[in-house]
């Protein structure tokens, strides 16, 4: 038995809406240009460069250092120019 009468009408069917956003954008200008001649990390030839247009790029997981969340994100550094950016 409900005691409560109170009602409202909804919109949608949507309780609730988890958000996530990237906030690795901050990250890219510690990582050092250098890292894409480190033969240990590991290479993609499908990586596109907005930059140049080259498709090689070194790739790492870094984490944002972010008290609040654990996001990691997948950080590309372009083989011939050097351009950063994140996935």
């Amino acid at each position: 038995v409900r005691l409560c009468r109170y009602y409202e009408f909804a919109t949608g069917y949507m309780i609730f809406q988890n958000v996530l956003k990237k906030e690795v954008g901050n990250v890219l200008h510690t990582v050092p240009s250098a890292v894409s001649d480190d033969p240990t990390l590991p290479r993609s030839q499908n990586a596109h460069c907005a930059k140049c247009g080259h498709n090689e790029a070194v790739f790492f997981q870094s984490d944002t250092s972010d008290v609040r969340n654990d996001t990691l994100a997948l950080i590309f550094v372009c083989c011939n120019c050097d351009y950063k950016w994140v996935a």
